[in-house]
């Protein structure tokens, strides 16, 4: 079925513009057939970009209705980057994209305005609600674990009968014990029904159960939203699998993104087979492989893919950039060292020219992450702040209790327009969001409650200045010119607590996503003992030599511009200004307006025409920003 595009019968051209710039792979995928199309995409192979291209082209040639798209995302930044790309193509109209929690919400609260129900308050503080439940126990600790419990078994679709059993034949620890956590989980879900309140699993579990009971509603659903996408799919729980089959016809259009090396989250519910046999969905599927790496060097790629190798596992991943520096590879007598080593080296980063919010430095836990974070900002180093803490809960907790329209724009305005508050304040941060939420609900009654659920579930809550210090997990879907994948040694990969083949399998594939989030230059570091304990290189490191590996040398046109840059690009320096000003203009990462790899493309070939730019980045990007860049270039090249 064609579906006409209602301001112009000429479609003859337009859908061509995006596939320019595409390789044969993307462009196989986002021209396969509808129906069920599986695309295993691997780091850095242009996921996002064959995601946003398969939606615009069926929109634009005619095979989709774009009001009817659907694409679900596990980030928020992830959505807001799809929003971003989409909004370049003229598209007449616009696809709804969302988080799975996001999407069900939205679903949840139509359904319940349908039955003219009231909606339910989402809980804004779970430890408090659950310490309730447990009584006596709470003041042991092990909350956090708990909760980690039910949300494990509401991914599995458990209940407090059958889910210690459950977390019992997978080796999963059960807090409490299996008796009193099954209690314990029981009395959290009646006092949440008592209470008239929801989490985030419930939005999914409401759409999965009343779609299965009301066969109408299930038709609706599937008018509603007929073509679906969904990105990260190697990361769906079988909650997620469930929700996203509620979309799924006997004539399925689904398009799916995903890369079994990088599933990191068997541990919190998720199950790659999912998205390599997706069970209960009988329709043939065409399987396209993105195996070009755009982001990595070579050396970078060749290291990850041979880190996954010592765990026998296999990635076809192929780099399509030129040399770069080799993998740097740091010993440290201890944790002390180890500091001082990242600082130097960040620093010596910075100085080379990269911005601070190029540079990442990421480890595979919490504890260490916050000691590296504290050690940086001593040393005077800017890190961007996740934004928690008391301040910021306690601006959220004010503008949650506000009771009407009026009230959360007053309040806002009190912050914003008062002049007394700093830009960096907690308080100027929630009270953008409350405005950017007012500004998304013109119409209709809102307030705080609704306010908090949107500020979890569809806020986008990034920030762009200074050092990233993450988690390997937080770094997922992220990408950076310098890393640092500090602590790469005995008891941290694999982790201490990974045990049985899965497990460790799963810890290689989180040391490969961490090595392949470097752009140009990674450097990973070990030590010899940590907290007064003998440790040493992790047996997942495929050497722990520094001998620099014999590559071919790059073409001549690479080498003689190397030779001849010089040392502060004048161009490159007014690129990242012009790309980040656009973006904060956009409340985007500076990546969705301009990866870094095609900003340092054009720094390296100095494009003069919108056919040159298109080459580089796309013919949407040149039709929009060529005219801008060639006069930087221009004046780049007469200074």
């Amino acid at each position: 079925m064609l579906f006409h595009d209602r301001k112009t019968d000429n479609l003859t051209a337009r859908p061509e513009s995006v596939l320019a710039g595409l390789d044969p792979d993307q462009k196989s995928a986002v021209t396969a057939p509808v129906g069920i199309v599986v695309v295993r995409a691997g780091a850095g192979s242009g996921k996002t970009t064959v995601l946003t291209r398969r939606i615009a082209w069926r929109a634009l040639s005619g095979t989709a209705d774009i009001e009817r798209t659907l694409a679900i995302t596990f980030t928020r930044q992830a959505a807001t980057e799809m929003r971003t790309r989409l909004a370049s193509f003229d598209l007449d109209g616009r696809p709804t994209i969302g988080t799975f929690h996001a999407v069900a919400r939205k679903m949840m609260l139509q359904f319940l305005e349908d039955k003219g129900r009231r909606a339910p308050l989402i809980i804004n503080n779970r430890i408090s609600l659950l310490s309730q439940c447990m009584g006596d126990d709470a003041r042991t600790g092990g909350l956090n674990d708990v909760l980690s419990s039910i949300d494990w078994a509401h991914s599995r679709l458990l209940t407090p009968d059958n889910a210690a059993a459950a977390m019992s034949a997978v080796g999963l620890t059960i807090p409490f014990g299996a008796t009193r956590f099954a209690e314990v989980f029981d009395a959290y879900e009646r006092l949440k029904r008592k209470r008239g309140v929801v989490d985030l699993n419930d939005f999914l579990l409401s759409v999965v159960r009343d779609t299965k009971k009301d066969p109408r509603l299930l038709e609706s659903v599937r008018f509603q939203y007929r073509h679906i996408s969904v990105d990260e799919a190697q990361d769906m729980n079988p909650l997620q699998y469930e929700f996203l089959k509620a979309f799924v016809s006997s004539s399925p259009d689904l398009f799916l993104v995903g890369d079994p090396n990088q599933a990191i989250y068997g541990f919190n519910g998720a199950d790659k087979q999912l998205f390599d046999t997706l069970p209960d969905i009988s329709a043939p599927a065409t399987v396209v492989s993105l195996p070009s790496n755009y982001r990595c060097t070579p050396e970078i790629v060749n290291f990850a893919v041979r880190t996954l190798a010592q765990d026998g596992q296999i990635a076809d991943a192929q780099s399509r950039r030129s040399q770069g520096s080799p993998v740097a590879l740091q010993r440290c007598g201890d944790e002390a060292k180890e500091r001082e080593l990242i600082t130097t080296a960040v620093r010596r980063a910075h100085g080379r020219g990269h911005l601070w919010s190029d540079i990442a430095v990421l480890a595979r836990v919490n504890a260490t992450a916050d000691t590296l974070r504290d050690h940086l900002v001593a040393a005077g180093i800017p890190v961007r702040t996740a934004r928690r803490g008391g301040a910021w809960s306690r601006a959220v907790a004010a503008a949650t209790e506000l009771t009407n329209r009026d009230g959360l724009a007053t309040w806002s305005s009190d912050i914003l327009d008062s002049g007394e508050y700093e830009p960096d304040d907690a308080d100027t941060h929630v009270a953008t969001f409350v405005r950017t939420f007012l500004d998304e609900n013109r119409s209709g009654s809102v307030d705080g409650r609704a306010f908090g659920t949107w500020l979890a579930t569809s806020a986008d809550v990034a920030e762009t200045d200074g050092v990233d210090v993450l988690t390997f997990h937080a770094a997922k879907g992220r990408e950076w010119s310098f890393v640092v994948v500090a602590g790469a040694e005995k008891g941290f990969l694999p982790h201490r607590s990974a045990r049985g083949h899965a497990a460790r399998s799963e810890e290689a594939r989180l040391a490969y996503v961490a090595l392949t989030r470097a752009a140009d230059d990674l450097m990973v570091t070990w030590t010899d003992t940590r907290n007064g304990k003998s440790t040493g290189p992790s047996a997942f490191l495929p050497t722990v030599t520094t001998d620099i590996p014999t590559l071919a040398p790059p073409p001549a046109e690479v080498r003689d511009f190397r030779k001849n840059a010089p040392t502060v690009d004048t161009l490159e320096t007014e690129l990242r200004e012009w790309r980040d000003n656009i973006a904060r203009q956009h409340r985007v990462e500076p990546d969705a307006v301009l990866s870094l790899r095609s900003l340092k493309r054009i720094v390296a070939t100095r494009p003069l025409t919108i056919d040159d730019v298109a080459k580089i980045v796309d013919a949407v990007f040149a039709n929009r920003y060529a005219t801008t860049i060639i006069e930087m270039v221009q004046r780049s090249t007469s200074c």
